[in-house]
């Protein structure tokens, strides 16, 4: 599997001498983004190699012209000169980066300046997609006066305002001869290794992360990962299969899907297996357009899949399952094998227990283990799916507050999966289809699938380097399935998180197919004509995991009983009745003040 270089360089990061902390940040992000990158240091090898993208602090710049005899001047024959598109950052108030702001823009960028209004939101402009992809025409986040600051520009109408901080000039580009020359008032880039708080939001990162993001994404096309299939589910909790779950009717809902030609999925609590009305059963089984079901827990009980023993958390993996299939054999409605956590709460070893049970992926609000201590990397944020522990795939959730969150996971090749309960249609089903208009807005190509079709089909591509005859393919369940849609037979090169354990077994449409380890990655690779598919399956050649000796005990089953009896009474009875319901919700004001 021997790649070519190409002879044009993907991207160049210069430094000065030794490697800064904003040139190592400029190259793990390009690196991320899977691009071919070359970091140059002018101090010695004065000559910078001709290059699609180059990257480079303002600080940097300025001493590449103190040390060179023409001075200033210089500046462009290490800049424009080697590369069509070129990011500026880390500039600050002094004379000599201004300076070389002036000569880079043409003068359309005269000086760098302190927010006037710190704190205000971040707009995006319209009409450019090429660069902003999904985030076109949005206003997020805020904006910070220790890091962020504004441009200064002549006005003549020669530069393009990518980005805003409120409403001075943040993110701009200018012509400068045959090269495009971007500038971002931001003296910082995102560390991705930087440790995260579970209650960390993208939007915080997007000064440091999005504007250089943007100009690979923009300049580099389909040479950096990127999803050219972004999918997206609507995921409602708890719901049983009756005709009317608190304020959630079914007939109802399948009519707005059907009409808006959105997806939606029930996450099923197994316990209710043999609870579901036939009429409902019926409706969901006609595949035509109704909502899918995964898999909720396997009682719902507080923090069941919270617990640190894997022997118990594998008994209650493999319990859900039983339920769903006995469900399924019931009722013919079909299910997805993808695992939402109730409460959001679940241990490493909960994921081992999925993993070892078959599971597909597990689809999550809350990405960080309940009781383990902030682990994951803003890296391990970015990525499609956390894949941390135990290389099972945990996939991200979001309810549906603002769409520049959303925004934020398809410009990252993630699915837009959506979270809510039957509450959020005490007013109907108008606040839904608002928010289904606002995602298909942020990208035409927009598919709704399933939750299973969106795990299962999850992955980023790249073409190869040189003519990019190849694809490059990171996929993430351990059942995934590839279409070649382009007209022309192509070969995938394609990658697999697998750090632990013995190499696993790969099959291909059912035959048994050669791989390797190449570092943490399992890789393969897959020709196929134009049109055709591959379904890949990848099985860890682990010892068999013995039965769980963990069951669930008399009490602990009369528990279950009632806590769905009252959440059951709760959802139909007290949550859809005023009066009840100002009942309960006095009754805990008061126990939360005491």
């Amino acid at each position: 599997m021997n790649v070519t270089r190409p002879s044009l360089r993907d991207v160049v990061v210069l430094r000065w001498n030794a490697l800064e902390r904003s040139d190592r940040r400029a190259e793990q992000i390009a690196a991320f983004l899977g691009a071919d990158v070359t970091v140059v240091a002018l101090a010695s090898e004065r000559a910078v190699p001709k290059c699609t993208c180059l990257v480079v602090d303002v600080e940097t710049l300025a001493k590449a012209a103190d040390a060179m005899p023409a001075g200033i001047d210089a500046v462009t024959g290490v800049t424009t000169d080697v590369a069509a598109n070129v990011f500026v950052y880390g500039c600050l108030p002094t004379s000599r980066h201004e300076a070389i702001l002036r000569l880079l823009s043409g003068g359309e960028v005269t000086a760098i300046r302190p927010l006037s209004t710190p704190g205000g939101a971040f707009r995006v402009a319209s009409g450019q997609r090429e660069w902003c992809g999904q985030f076109t025409g949005l206003s997020l986040g805020a904006s910070d006066s220790q890091r962020d600051a504004r441009l200064v520009c002549a006005g003549t109408g020669r530069a393009t305002i990518l980005v805003a901080a409120g409403d001075e000039p943040f993110f701009v580009s200018a012509r400068n001869d045959g090269a495009r020359v971007f500038f971002v008032a931001s003296d910082q880039l995102a560390d991705l290794d930087e440790k995260l708080d579970r209650q960390s939001s993208l939007l915080r990162w997007f000064s440091r992360l999005a504007p250089l993001m943007m100009f690979l994404r923009g300049a580099l096309g389909d040479r950096v990962w990127h999803n050219d299939a972004p999918r997206a589910c609507i995921i409602i909790d708890d719901p049983s299969l009756t005709e009317r779950h608190g304020f959630l009717e079914y007939d109802r809902l399948v009519e707005s899907m059907r009409r808006l030609a959105f997806a939606t999925c029930i996450a099923f609590i197994p316990w209710n297996v043999h609870r579901s009305r036939r009429t409902v059963a019926a409706l969901l089984s006609s595949n035509d357009c109704v909502p899918s079901l995964c898999v909720h827990g396997c009682d719902h009980t507080a923090g069941e899949f919270a617990a640190a023993s894997f022997d118990v958390m594998y008994g209650k993996a493999r319990l859900a399952l039983e339920r769903m299939r006995t469900h399924e054999r019931l009722t013919s409605v079909p299910f997805d094998d993808v695992m939402v956590f109730p409460q959001g709460l679940f241990s490493v070893e909960a994921l081992s227990a999925l993993k070892a049970s078959g599971y597909l992926a597990a689809v999550n609000s809350d990405v960080f283990p309940s009781a383990a201590p902030a682990t994951l990397a803003l890296r391990e944020l970015l990525d499609v799916a956390v894949t941390r522990f135990d290389d099972f795939p945990l996939f991200g959730r979001r309810y549906p507050r603002d769409a520049a969150e959303f925004a934020f996971d398809l410009f990252l090749g993630k699915p837009a999966l959506v979270v809510e309960h039957h509450g959020y249609f005490r007013n109907g089903y108008a606040a839904l289809e608002s928010f289904v208009a606002q995602l298909n807005n942020l990208d035409d190509r927009l598919e709704w699938a399933s939750v299973g079709t969106i795990c299962s089909h999850a992955c980023l591509t790249k073409a190869s380097a040189g003519d990019g005859a190849d694809s490059h393919v990171r996929f993430y369940t351990h059942c995934f399935s590839l279409t070649n849609t382009t007209a022309r037979a192509r070969r995938y090169v394609l990658r697999r998180r697998t750090q632990s354990g013995l190499l696993p077994s790969v099959s291909v449409n059912g035959h048994e197919w050669p791989c390797e380890r190449d570092g943490h990655d399992l890789m393969l690779e897959v020709s196929l004509a134009a049109g055709r598919t591959a379904h890949i399956d990848v099985s860890a050649n682990e010892a068999a995991v013995a039965e769980s000796a963990w069951k669930e005990t008399a009490i602990e089953s009369a528990k279950v009983r009632l806590r769905r009896a009252a959440c059951d009474f709760r959802d139909n009875h007290v949550d859809t009745n005023p009066f009840l319901n100002a009942i309960v919700a006095t009754a805990r004001n008061v126990r939360r003040r005491a």
